[in-house]
């Protein structure tokens, strides 16, 4: 989908380019602070199993940092590392090929790309913005500024964000508690909202699986595309009497539901799930 390209990864005050954090300039393993250090080194070896490669024959220039798009350590906690700034003698073009390359090369996707030319900036900056595991939660973040057509500066910001453990409340003991499932469908291109009941078991259990197999999102992700209300809106009835209301906003590919913070459903899977059973319905209706 286009939005994998334009969403963010980053805390929204990052991705902003718009305020500013204390510095903490050519941070590095070796050139840590000892409050920094601890936590790169518990983090590093599932973190990055390979550093973060560094363009050829670059050198490292006295710049404190690199203004937008991505300046600064993520914030809420995340372990994270910020490089020094590099020079390389060559066109920025060449050193986001070279970067785009080596982090596929690395297992990293490429999640977003963008141009900032904000008016504290001494610049125009490009930023890239790569991501690996889970929930894409290993993230580095590249600005580079081209200073001349054959001399370019750069920077990276790695960081592994936090996923907080989803309480076992929020778990569905077994898809034979559920006795029923209203359904209100909202598909993305302005058709009305279908509403339908599952009660069937064999309509039961995988919306059960989904709901217990989504992950947490993480704390610090932020990434959600304009939309127009799409998405599901579910009421488990359980046998006991209890009732669920679970909401999934596919736009921002989030799920809410009792017991536990947002879950991330990046593959839209309920989404696309109950929208078989939406269109089924609407051919019978």
């Amino acid at each position: 989908m286009l939005k994998a390209i334009v969403h963010w990864g980053l805390p929204v005050v990052l991705s902003s380019g718009l305020v500013s954090l204390p510095q903490i300039a050519g941070l590095n393993s070796a050139q840590a602070s000892p409050s920094v250090s601890k936590s790169i080194s518990q983090s590093h070896s599932s973190h990055h199993p390979k550093p973060i490669p560094v363009y050829p024959n670059s050198q490292r220039t006295e710049s404190m940092n690199i203004s937008s798009p991505f300046t600064m350590p993520l914030v809420f906690g995340a372990a994270n590392q910020q490089s020094w700034v590099w020079k390389a003698p060559v066109s920025y073009s060449q050193v986001e090929k070279w970067y785009v390359r080596k982090m596929e090369d690395q297992g990293y996707h490429l999640i977003s790309r963008v141009l900032s030319s904000l008016s504290h900036s001494e610049s125009e900056t490009f930023g890239l913005l790569f991501a690996k595991g889970q929930e894409n939660i290993d993230q580095v973040g590249i600005n580079i500024v081209p200073i001349t057509p054959t001399l370019t500066e750069y920077q990276y910001i790695s960081a592994r964000l936090s996923v907080p453990a989803r309480p076992q409340s929020s778990v569905i003991s077994s898809p034979s508690s559920v006795r029923s499932i209203d359904v209100s469908y909202k598909p993305w291109h302005g058709s009305p909202v279908t509403a339908f009941t599952l009660t069937q078991p064999r309509q039961i259990d995988p919306v059960v699986k989904i709901l217990n197999t989504l992950p947490v999102r993480p704390h610090e992700m932020y990434h959600c595309a304009a939309d127009f209300g799409q998405g599901v809106t579910l009421t488990i009835h359980f046998n006991n009497q209890k009732s669920w209301v679970v909401k999934e906003q596919a736009a921002c590919a989030t799920v809410t539901m009792p017991h536990t913070p947002t879950l991330g459903d990046l593959s839209l899977s309920l989404y696309h799930l109950l929208g078989q059973d939406a269109k089924a319905a609407t051919t019978k209706g």
